[in-house]
């Protein structure tokens, strides 16, 4: 087994080195990557892999959207009681709407791997130290055994920190989203940042909101309304989702989440500095095609509900 300490100074080696753009960037598992870490493997692990105690394991994987490294935790679960393992599945599903100020995501790979990553995480490589990589790998292995306790997908030690903070009003990312929103909504007050609700024509309603640090805009998909799908259906619709964010982890930030009511959501978010790769409208062009190919996913799992529970269906 891997000492937490002794990985924590590789990987913060790693995490400050240079991203490398384009073509050369190394991919995920990739073994000309480069990955200068020692350690003991997980069979079957597509990217880098190293065991701990407890069954746990820490990953971590280059992201080529975002230029970075992102670090992950998690454990197999093809040996979990089923229960169990539903219970950790949809725990892990709703970390994402959770976490949504601070994102964290969770999926589930082909080799049947769960996995909590925090994609936020270092914020500034350059002033990282290995004791704040070992505090940060420790944090997240605790929240996923709580998560696999069945506690409630509680939110990073950043998200608990910041839940009530409000939008800073004078920086460059609010200013852009006051102006933007104003142009969706001529009726809105000059300088306002309050979120902006959208319902389009096929009944798909959206928000947006400004992060409460102003580093991004958040915006919200509201694809399907799960409370009354149980059993065997919404296990297969959890796990479904699951994959679906262990597949978009690699590149743009998207997450598949369960609120609180119980409702799938599509997250995603974007930044200013995004602008020469994607304009603020080309993105929810992007995020609104996704989460309506997930409401698709959504309503085929659906439909093999008994006729009896046909109200599942609805879209929220």
């Amino acid at each position: 087994m891997n000492d937490l300490g002794e990985l924590s100074r590789q990987l913060c080696a790693l995490l400050q080195s240079p991203s490398r753009a384009g073509p050369g960037a190394p991919a995920a598992g990739d073994p000309a990557a480069g990955v200068p870490v020692a350690g003991v493997p997980v069979a079957g692990s597509p990217a880098p892999c190293f065991a701990l105690e407890n069954g746990r394991w820490v990953r971590w994987q280059f992201q080529a959207w975002q230029q970075r490294w992102l670090l992950g935790v998690g454990c197999a679960t093809q040996l979990l009681e089923s229960a169990t393992r539903a219970r950790l599945e949809e725990a892990l599903l709703r970390v994402g709407h959770a976490s949504r100020r601070g994102r964290q995501q969770a999926g589930l790979g082909s080799s049947q791997h769960a996995e909590l990553v925090d994609c936020d995480f270092p914020v500034r490589p350059a002033q990282l130290t290995a004791a704040a990589v070992q505090d940060q790998l420790q944090a997240l292995l605790d929240q996923f055994a709580l998560l696999a306790a069945g506690h409630a997908a509680a939110p990073g030690p950043d998200m608990a920190a910041e839940s009530g903070a409000a939008p800073a009003r004078g920086c460059v990312c609010a200013q852009a989203f006051s102006e933007r929103m104003r142009a969706l909504e001529p009726g809105r007050a000059a300088g306002s940042i309050a979120a902006q609700e959208l319902l389009f024509e096929d009944q798909l309603p959206l928000r947006i909101a400004l992060h409460p640090r102003s580093h991004h805009w958040v915006l919200e998909a509201f694809v399907w309304d799960a409370a009354a799908l149980h059993g065997t259906l919404r296990q297969a619709l959890v796990s479904t989702l699951l994959h679906i964010n262990r597949a978009v982890i690699d590149g743009r930030a998207l997450v598949c989440s369960l609120d609180g009511a119980d409702r799938m959501v599509v997250l995603s978010r974007w930044h200013p500095e995004w602008a020469a790769q994607a304009s603020v409208l080309d993105w929810l062009d992007y995020s609104l095609r996704q989460a309506r190919r997930i409401r698709g996913v959504c309503a085929a799992i659906a439909l093999h509900e008994a006729p009896a529970h046909s109200g599942a269906g609805r879209t929220a």
